[in-house]
């Protein structure tokens, strides 16, 4: 659902691309009869790019000069389809003053409505008061993750404890409430969002204390609910894990598998047609390098675990490394790695290594969208030293996906526990339609080299 702040921009953002195209359109006389469908053009493909570039995460916007470029570089993109349609009928210097003069405005206006809502953000806008039930690590994790969101506008006051659970919380300077204070203390410190971070299964006597003494104007987190709203990860425990089965065994459909699939097909056909003599041309280079095949096989785990041969286009020199428990010196995407050929660093960082892999997913071991297929032996230790890995293996694997275009390539087991929380957050919330845009973005990352 679209925050009031985000469809305030999305609107502002439409007026503004259609009022400055059909003002500068309009000054340098351009043809009338291509009007609508040149206003139509920068329109819908604008929107698409910002979106997927990001610019409507409104509240990562940080006045830096990393986020004025990715900015322009959106507008940039989105003029292009224009500029050849418009070139190839009207061909002259007005059409390429008209572009240019369109994006300059356009990226003045929407950077200046960016900065105002910055400087709303973080210096006008009221800050919403959280009440958190519960002392236990949870409770603790959630308060953490508010705390180091500056740009939710939220602010801890307190815990609300309860005596069945080990209290956790032992900083000082918090607020520890009674739960039969319960009315005084929201009251008392203004209170609009509690979030429930209790774990045991709560009693008629305290259910009916929350109903008693929570005013309607406040809104009531369940605390796994609130975490995946803010970090876009899915919290793992055991009885959230159970709750996941349920929703992923209920959401099986027919109908989304048959639409999957031919996503796969399409989307893995359009690719390899596109990228096959880039590909020639760089397996060439590869194999004169040092005389070895250009494309190499190695064993991945897919859908319930399944081994199969994953085709990749060899960007390393020819090794032996294997990964032992306790010992992962590598990862796949080291640009510092002395395995890898020089010429090939740009090439695994936009993915071009992993095209071949277009062929598992035509044969059906793989999907365009997916949890990371990875290597068997590394499949084995996370397997073994990280809870509930093994559940990403309830859909085919895929080439991009969730965890890879937040997260990127990692192999530490911190960053993999971590990895596995977008995973399992694809696997509650999957849809076609996410799905595209995922490939979409992670096109986009490739093609700037951002796609770890």
């Amino acid at each position: 659902m679209l925050s009031r702040s985000i469809f305030i921009m999305l609107i502002f953002d439409i007026l503004i691309l259609f009022i400055s195209t059909s003002f500068w359109y309009k000054y340098f006389n351009l043809p009338e009869n291509l009007f609508i469908i040149s206003i139509a053009l920068i329109t819908i493909i604008g929107f698409i790019v910002l979106f997927l570039k990001d610019n409507y995460k409104i509240r990562e916007f940080n006045i830096s000069s990393k986020n004025y470029y990715l900015l322009f570089e959106g507008i940039f993109i989105f003029h292009v389809p224009l500029l050849i349609f418009l070139f190839t009928i009207k061909h002259n210097i007005q059409t390429l003053e008209f572009i240019g003069l369109n994006i300059l405005t356009v990226y003045i206006f929407l950077a200046a409505y960016r900065n105002l809502f910055h400087l709303y953000l973080f210096k006008l806008k009221k800050i919403k008061n959280v009440l958190i039930i519960g002392t236990n690590k949870e409770a603790k994790l959630i308060a953490d993750e508010i705390i180091n969101k500056k740009a939710l506008k939220m602010e801890v006051i307190g815990f609300v404890q309860d005596n069945e659970e080990e209290n956790i919380i032992k900083d000082s300077n918090t607020k520890l409430f009674e739960q039969r204070n319960l009315k005084e203390v929201i009251k008392n410190n203004n209170i609009n969002i509690i979030i429930i971070a209790i774990k045991h299964r709560m009693e008629e006597s305290l259910l009916t204390n929350f109903v008693n003494n929570i005013p309607k104007q406040v809104k009531i987190y369940k605390m796994p609910d609130f975490y995946e709203m803010v970090t876009g990860k899915y919290y793992v425990s055991k009885m959230s894990i159970n709750w996941l089965f349920y929703d992923f065994m209920n959401s099986r459909s027919n109908i989304y598998n048959f639409c999957k699939r031919t996503f796969d097909i399409v989307s893995a056909l359009i690719i390899l047609t596109v990228t096959v003599p880039i590909l020639l041309y760089i397996g060439i280079k590869v194999k004169n390098t040092d005389g070895a095949s250009a494309i190499y096989t190695q064993n991945r785990v897919g859908k319930g675990g399944k081994i199969f041969k994953a085709y990749k286009l060899r960007t390393m020199y020819v090794n032996d490394y294997k990964p032992e428990e306790g010992k992962i010196e590598h990862t796949e995407s080291q640009d510092e790695d002395n395995r890898v050929i020089p010429f090939c660093k740009f090439i695994r960082k936009a993915r071009l290594d992993e095209i071949p892999q277009m062929i598992n997913i035509l044969k059906g071991e793989m999907s365009i969208v997916g949890p990371r297929c990875e290597w068997e032996d590394l499949v084995k230790i996370y397997s073994k030293e990280i809870p509930y890995y093994k559940c990403r293996q309830w859909v085919r694997t895929g080439w991009t996906g969730w965890a890879q275009i937040n997260q990127g390539h990692c192999v530490s087991n911190d960053d993999i526990a971590e990895k596995l929380q977008y995973d399992l957050y694809y696997l509650k919330h999957k849809n076609i339609i996410w799905e595209i845009g995922i490939l979409i973005k992670a096109i986009f990352l490739a093609l700037g080299g951002r796609h770890e």
